[in-house]
């Protein structure tokens, strides 16, 4: 089987190590403080297969009710725009990830993990916002398994609209429905759109970070992607 990863982050960064199976990747995205930007694709899928099945997700029991809400809002905004549910809610769970950033794969379940020993499980920078892994069949593209990993040793997820709390820095503030439906994208099947191609898709390779900034629509060119995937 084949297993990969698309990523937010602050610096650009490429990863490619090996497998017996395969070739795994990183696709990095680079935050801002004003606007999503571009990147580097121009097909907009990473499968063009995808899961051929709801998939239910789970949220990791570390997180707020705001990233449960929004989790559920991102997921409901993509079954918006196919028409049927192709993220469904399961609940919240505890579930240990393991110790690399492929190891959550190996379970029956797709997570939203909240990873506060980042640099060390992942082994990506800091900077980096969340990264979404997933495992293709080993005959075709089809997905078999993913997960989204949040990156809470860095990152405070919240509703970036409300009112901040105290002693939150606010540098480090991302608004979680806006990196869970980009980051839904990807483990629908979606890969990066460049701004040349769709100026306001959520697939972009950069995203809002900051108090009051988020983007939490599709544009046409997303609901069209992601209806070939899931018609």
């Amino acid at each position: 089987m084949l297993r990969m990863l698309l990523c937010l982050t602050l610096a650009s960064v490429t990863v490619a190590c090996g497998s017996a199976n395969g070739t795994r990747r990183s696709i990095s995205e680079t935050t801002s403080q004003t606007a999503n930007s571009s990147g580097s694709s121009t097909s907009g899928f990473h499968s063009l297969t995808g899961w051929q099945k709801t998939v239910p997700f789970y949220i990791s029991s570390q997180a707020s009710d705001e990233v449960v809400e929004a989790a559920q809002n991102a997921a409901a905004t993509w079954g918006d725009a196919v028409g049927q549910v192709a993220l469904k809610f399961a609940g919240i769970g505890t579930s240990t990830r393991g110790k690399d950033l492929y190891a959550s794969l190996d379970d029956n379940k797709t997570f939203v993990y909240y990873e506060d020993n980042w640099t060390t499980t992942t082994g990506k920078s800091t900077t980096t916002l969340a990264t979404t892994v997933w495992e293709n069949a080993t005959d075709s593209d089809r997905i078999v398994s993913g997960d989204v990993i949040l990156n809470s040793q860095t990152y405070t997820f919240l509703d970036a609209l409300k009112t901040i709390p105290k002693g939150v820095n606010e540098t480090r503030v991302v608004d979680a429905e806006t990196v869970l439906l980009h980051e839904f994208g990807h483990l629908l099947g979606l890969d990066h759109i460049s701004e040349s191609t769709d100026s306001d898709s959520i697939m972009h390779a950069k995203t809002f970070i900051g108090p009051g900034l988020s983007f939490r629509t599709l544009s046409d060119g997303d609901t069209s992607n992601i209806k070939k995937l899931y018609p």
